[in-house]
């Protein structure tokens, strides 16, 4: 991997906002509040509630790379709730950049693929609270 610098930082919020695009139009906002207006600038992180598999949870995109899903009901109330999926922009040698998981694996994103990712921990989740 390569080290991010600081000319990076707008190709970082590119990448961002064309994940939140994807996300919000894929996992649209609880409140049914419009979650993009073109006409506006961004302000970040940007952070919405969907509802999945009867609970509530509560996406949030930073413009610095990264992709949370954690709780957003009553739990996620607390003070920085623990993710339950999580992405980040890594660069390659070659000076590219992809999506990654918390360990490094490389992940298509935005591909479809990735609902059965998010489906699974979302499902480990509702599982270990049951």
């Amino acid at each position: 991997m390569n080290t991010i610098e600081l000319k990076d930082l707008p190709s970082l919020k590119e990448f961002s906002i064309i994940a939140y695009k994807w996300l919000s139009d894929t996992y649209p906002n609880l409140e049914r509040l419009t979650n993009f207006d073109p006409s506006s600038e961004l302000s970040f992180p940007i952070r919405w509630k969907s509802k999945m598999n009867g609970e509530v949870f509560e996406w949030v995109v930073s413009d610095m790379g990264s992709i949370t899903l954690r709780l957003g009901g009553l739990e996620g109330n607390r003070r920085n709730p623990s993710p339950i999926f999580y992405l980040s922009l890594n660069k390659t040698e070659e000076g590219k950049f992809h999506w990654t998981d918390p360990e490094g694996n490389p992940i298509p994103f935005p591909d479809p693929s990735i609902h059965a990712v998010i489906q699974n921990r979302i499902q480990l989740y509702i599982d270990s609270i049951s």
